[in-house]
């Protein structure tokens, strides 16, 4: 069976690693996987796939070019003897939707990857998302309260949603035994979804306690996120990394990972933090809950309120016997529920399914 996955980019985001640890590390060797990238994406992660003998295809289209996105893609697909074809964010999503009538030897799937995007909130544009969702055979949302925000939203799609929730490759991580950094947020810097400013505002309530954080990650925004810390006088002491291919060993010399999201599908970035038995302090909203069970493997906190971030993170950090007991029971979820070889089972059963008419 071989399968199209089509993306924005391949930089550093849920959605894109997700990807990424997929095909790099599928084990059935009777699904094929190639890529197509709509954007320029020239990374560290596209030479990971090369390297593997991955097929990449780059389209290097400016956004929205829809006229030439549909022309590359509808050659890459008549060419390439693809059973399926996996689209993966906007506005993929509607150029593959405008293809998937012309295949129909071709399955169509799309991922819905979060509880929100604008594109809901502008009625005159009800008409073609519908449209284009309706296009494909099946749509994949990354938590159950992505599923109920997309139903809720379009409730015609009921029976084409199916939940899958992503994973990770669990690694052995040393962790050290006196970590450099006291805290760490791994997201992109392309919007606020991430709640970067949120992290920035709580270090500041509880700088005294603080010696060094860390920002992994790049994006538009990461001017105004530079900007906010040196006017809050933490240039010294929150650092602002860039996407880096080495995430893990950020992740083996910090006491605690933070991601205060302002809505969030899943939060893959918070499974890998957890995989490395860190204690997370992250928002109560979207897929995050259906992660941690609070107290338990995590700790949760309101959207947007500084003030129980900054005394969450305060609270780990000042009790280790607390911190190593989240972090460990952290591990142990990660390992039993969201491995990427669950999750690769479960999308290659998904595969088989679709293409089978199933």
């Amino acid at each position: 069976m071989k399968v199209l996955q089509v993306i924005n980019n391949i930089d550093i985001g849920g959605a894109e690693t997700l990807l990424k640890n997929y095909v790099l590390n599928n084990e059935d060797s009777e699904i094929e996987n190639d890529i197509c990238l709509l954007l320029d994406s020239s990374t560290f992660i596209l030479d990971q796939l090369v390297r593997k003998n991955i097929k990449v295809f780059q389209l290097k289209l400016k956004k929205y070019s829809m006229f030439k996105a549909v022309r590359e893609l509808r050659k890459i697909i008549a060419q390439g003897g693809y059973d399926c074809v996996h689209v993966h964010l906007f506005p993929g999503q509607y150029y593959c939707a405008k293809l998937a009538g012309e295949f129909k030897n071709v399955r169509f799937i799309f991922t819905e990857h979060s509880t929100f995007n604008k594109r809901r909130e502008i009625r005159a544009l009800y008409g073609i998302e519908k449209w284009s969702y309706s296009k494909y055979d099946r749509i994949i949302c990354v938590s159950e309260m992505t599923r109920k925000s997309l139903e809720s939203w379009m409730p015609a799609l009921k029976p084409k949603l199916t939940v899958i929730h992503g994973g990770i490759v669990v690694k052995a991580t040393a962790r050290q035994e006196e970590p450099y950094y006291d805290a760490i947020l791994v997201g992109s810097l392309r919007g606020r979804e991430k709640g970067v400013d949120l992290f920035i505002k709580a270090l500041k309530k509880i700088e005294n306690s603080i010696s060094r954080a860390v920002i992994l990650g790049d994006g538009v925004l990461k001017d105004e996120f530079v900007a906010l810390r040196d006017s809050l006088n933490l240039t010294d002491k929150i650092e602002f990394a860039g996407n880096v291919e080495n995430v893990n060993e950020y992740l083996a010399k910090s006491r605690l990972f933070v991601l205060p999201s302002r809505w969030e599908g899943f939060g893959l970035a918070i499974i890998e933090a957890m995989a490395a038995r860190l204690p997370v302090v992250a928002s109560n909203i979207g897929g995050i809950p259906e992660i941690i069970t609070d107290g338990k493997d995590g700790i949760l906190v309101p959207v947007e309120d500084v003030d129980a971030l900054s005394r969450s993170m305060l609270g780990i950090l000042e009790d280790r016997e607390k911190a190593a007991a989240l972090g460990e029971n952290a591990y142990n979820t990660v390992v039993e529920r969201f491995s990427m070889q669950v999750f690769s089972k479960k999308m290659n059963t998904l595969y088989r399914e679709v293409v089978q008419g199933k």
